[in-house]
């Protein structure tokens, strides 16, 4: 807009100083063009609907009579001209106005003082419809008649103020089995109001959320309260960047503001505001999704037979699942199908250590398997590699009191692997009831035999506990453990020199895994506390603690029981190309899902 005074003269003085001359003072901005920027209709200020310099449209309640009104119309950049403000006007047709704008232009224009429709009256002939039992809207009216009324051959009458039926004829029987579309002529004889009429027996009233559609997929189900919306996805995808939908209840309308297109479903916190057909506006809070996969494989502790507190890891290598325990006459990891048909065990090709046997172990990106024993000697001991389940076990990482520099003797509690082994991995095995841990590098396929020592920053940790390095897009560990104060239990969030960013605690976890897929990082691990076990997803490639307390994925494990280890684990899989996940706990079972 044209600014009415001349260039101030700290403006001018400030271009002397710098030592311009000021050849020409002419201002050639221009005004904006004259407009009318609301009007005040028997004393209420009311801004335009919609403006263009051919036609001003301002919107007054429905219903109201329109027929001699007293207007102020305020004009920006210009003057009316000829026309009386705070005089009386019938506002039932377009008023012509003239304005004369500051940059010399005339304008000649409508002014459309617009009051739509409203029902006055309805009927249902022989049928008593109470006025609370029809719910206006803007486009609709719905009207709720009682069970088991038919609705095939009903007589209705419609009465409105502001407006005239068109295309629909009163006391004329006919089929509300499905809704009726009709219009009503607004007093200005040319705006047609198009309306939907609904007779239903079903309940409406308040309004609802009973579904929500993510970049398409819809929701399986969802879970309301207290306001919060919680909608089942079968469909794992990246949640931070995506188009909703929301299916609401019988008549229930969208607050539009609510657009539903680039949203961050992570944050939990996507408020909308849903009308329902009693008028009432509801606010709704869209949570964070949850995945609805049903198990592809579940095998009862029972059909495993394993004996108690027995199974303890699991991981994927090829197309096959593994499954470690020591109940085997091999001691060595069981391999099943992806029917769950157990297929064989490891072939420990004389490697079997003495008394526990491998009781934990990990694979790597590529299916490459590495098994570790509690380890009872004081003597050399050994993580056996297996390159596939087909595969015999050889001897891979040498360990000792000595190699490590210890005074006891190092019993393994845990193994974890990140990466590939015949490319770049991080291997890290965890000692039981210490906080020693132990890192391995492997470049190129060749291992570094000398580990880094680090330390968990709290004692407490049981016989099974790990540590998860974190893929090389980020760094530092998970560590999942177990501890006698359970605030001190759960899972730790460590940087690369072992000190704690975070936590998520109260409960019991010994195993997990993390993945990098389709550009996101995700982490699963089982938890155990009171007999309960959960398997969890957390999408964590925000690196922020509200995304590890906000599983994507937090299914409780059918069979109840006691863990005497507390002995557990997750593990991700590439199989045919999709993405699985496995969950196991000792004494309860073991389930695999297909997350694509």
């Amino acid at each position: 807009m044209k600014n009415i005074f001349r260039k101030p003269l700290v403006l001018l003085a400030s271009l002397l100083a710098l030592g311009f001359v000021a050849c020409d003072d002419d201002d050639t901005r221009e005004y904006q063009d004259v407009s009318i920027v609301g009007v005040k209709v028997d004393g209420t200020l009311y801004t335009p609907a919609s403006s263009t310099p051919e036609l001003t449209v301002v919107a007054l309640p429905a219903g109201q009579d329109i027929s001699k009104n007293k207007l102020q119309v305020l004009v920006a950049n210009g003057d009316l001209v000829g026309f009386v403000n705070n005089a009386e006007y019938d506002c039932r047709k377009p008023l012509d106005l003239s304005l004369r704008g500051y940059n010399g232009v005339t304008l000649a224009t409508k002014l459309h003082i617009q009051s739509a429709p409203k029902l006055t009256n309805f009927v249902i002939k022989g049928i008593s419809v109470p006025a609370e039992r029809v719910f206006e809207s803007a486009t609709s009216f719905i009207v709720q008649l009682d069970k088991g009324t038919d609705l095939t051959a009903l007589e209705v009458t419609m009465e409105f103020i502001n407006g005239t039926l068109v295309d629909f004829e009163n006391g004329i029987a006919r089929d509300y089995t499905d809704p009726v579309k009709f219009n009503v002529l607004g007093v200005d004889g040319t705006t047609n109001y198009p309306y939907e009429l609904v007779i239903t027996t079903e309940e409406v009233g308040p309004a609802t959320i009973n579904s929500v559609t993510v970049n398409g997929v819809r929701s399986d189900s969802v879970q309301v309260h207290e306001g919060v919306v919680v909608p089942f996805i079968p469909a794992l995808m990246d949640f931070t960047n995506v188009t909703v939908e929301l299916g609401v209840g019988y008549g229930n309308k969208v607050d539009p503001a609510f657009t539903g297109t680039g949203l961050n479903l992570m944050t939990g916190d996507n408020k909308v505001k849903v009308t329902g057909t009693n008028g009432i506006v509801s606010d709704f809070v869209i949570g964070v999704p949850q995945l609805s996969f049903a198990p592809a494989l579940y095998k009862s502790y029972e059909a495993l037979g394993y004996a108690a507190n027995d199974l303890c890891s699991v991981g994927f290598s090829g197309s096959y699942l593994l499954a470690g325990h020591y109940s085997s006459a091999t001691k060595t990891p069981d391999y099943f199908d992806m029917q769950g048909n157990l297929v064989g065990s490891l072939d420990a090709d004389g490697t079997v250590p003495s008394g526990y046997g491998f009781r934990k172990f990990a694979t790597d990106s590529k299916g490459n398997i590495l098994c570790t024993s509690l380890g009872m000697s004081d003597g050399e001991q050994w993580v056996y590699r297996w390159d596939n389940v087909t595969a015999k076990g050889k001897e891979y990482i040498s360990y000792s009191k000595a190699s490590l520099g210890v005074d006891f003797n190092p019993r393994a509690g845990g193994i974890s692997i990140q990466g590939d082994l015949d490319g770049d991995a991080v291997v890290v095995m965890t000692l039981a009831q210490r906080t020693d841990a132990y890192v391995w590098t492997v470049r190129g396929g060749t291992l570094d035999p000398t580990p880094k020592h680090v330390a968990f920053p709290y004692a407490g940790a049981s016989y099974y506990w790990s540590l998860q390095p974190m893929p090389q897009t980020a760094d530092g560990f998970i560590g999942m453990v177990t501890n006698t104060q359970i605030a001190n239990a759960g899972i730790v969030k460590l940087d690369a020199n072992m000190q704690e960013q975070f936590r998520v605690s109260g409960f019991y976890s010994t195993g997990g895994d993390v993945i990098v897929h389709n550009g996101r990082t995700y982490f699963a691990y089982t938890t155990h506390n009171n007999n309960n076990s959960y398997m969890r997803i957390c999408d964590i490639t925000d690196g922020q603690q509200a995304s590890y307390a906000a599983p994507l994925f937090n299914r409780v494990m059918e069979v109840e029981g006691g863990n005497g280890n507390a002995t557990m684990d997750a593990a991700f899989g590439i199989v045919d190309g999709k993405l699985h996940v496995a969950f196991c706990c000792s004494n309860l079972g073991l389930y695999m899902y297909c997350l694509e």
